[in-house]
């Protein structure tokens, strides 16, 4: 199974601060990943046009189009 290129992290890590003996980051995230947020992107205008696409299908088509803006940015 080959693993799909995510782009990475959409944001900047986020670190979670808590008091921890003597202080410190006690976690760090990175949330969504570029594949995720260019994904959102392309599923908003997907449902913003005339057609809508049932639900399996638009995240297909979306997930579809992020695909290939991360093989397209990774030419660069």
């Amino acid at each position: 199974m080959t693993t799909k290129d995510t782009g990475g992290p959409a944001w900047p890590t986020h670190f979670n601060y808590a008091k921890h003996g003597a202080g410190g980051i006690i976690s760090a995230t990175n949330g969504m990943t570029l594949r995720d947020w260019f994904a959102g992107q392309a599923l908003h205008v997907l449902l913003s046009e005339g057609t809508k696409p049932a639900g399996k299908i638009a995240a297909a088509y979306a997930y579809e189009y992020a695909d290939a803006m991360i093989a397209e940015r990774s030419k660069s």
